[in-house]
């Protein structure tokens, strides 16, 4: 399954987009495109544009499971920046909470957690996370667990069926 995150524009300090799902036929070929729903991130915290594995995992922030990005690494390209492997962002989330007394609260808010998650506005949002929902107001989104929820059993099926699940920012 391909997902397709199309950013709209920027207002009040946070990207707008829409998430897509492409449909193809038996052969291979494109036969459309289905908006899922709409996404907001933190203007200063999105993702670079390209190609992210999804993989579902336990957050040890919002103890429970979430729907995790893990970047894919071209290779080719050398000057890519290694993240963390998935395990172990959660661990560095788990660590950062519980010694928060080293550093600012603001420090653990800039932790790179790149996921989609439920939520109505950008501004508690960490570096590389979308809220997903329904576009209401400029930089919030409404219906946001719904609309995870819809998500995350529609990903969780094609994991569990041994497919796999890419995500494309542009």
């Amino acid at each position: 399954m391909k997902l397709i995150l199309q950013r709209r524009m920027l207002m009040n300090g946070a990207l707008t987009g829409t998430l897509s799902v492409e449909h193809r036929n038996e052969y291979g070929r494109l036969s459309g495109i289905e908006k899922i729903c709409d996404t907001m991130e933190r203007k200063n915290g999105q993702l670079p544009t390209g190609e992210y594995r999804v993989v579902i995992g336990k957050c040890s922030r919002f103890a429970r499971q979430m729907i995790f990005l893990e970047p894919i690494k071209e290779e080719d390209d050398s000057s890519f920046s290694s993240s963390l492997p998935f395990p172990e962002i959660c661990e560095r989330c788990r660590l950062e909470r519980k010694h928060h007394r080293f550093g600012c609260l603001d420090e653990l808010h800039a932790l790179s957690c790149p996921m989609l998650q439920p939520g109505n506005g950008p501004f508690r949002l960490r570096r590389g996370g979308i809220l997903i929902g329904e576009a209401h107001a400029p930089g919030f989104v409404l219906r946001s667990q719904e609309r995870f929820l819809q998500l995350f059993d529609r990903v969780s099926k094609m994991l569990r069926r041994g497919g796999e699940v890419v995500i494309k920012i542009e």
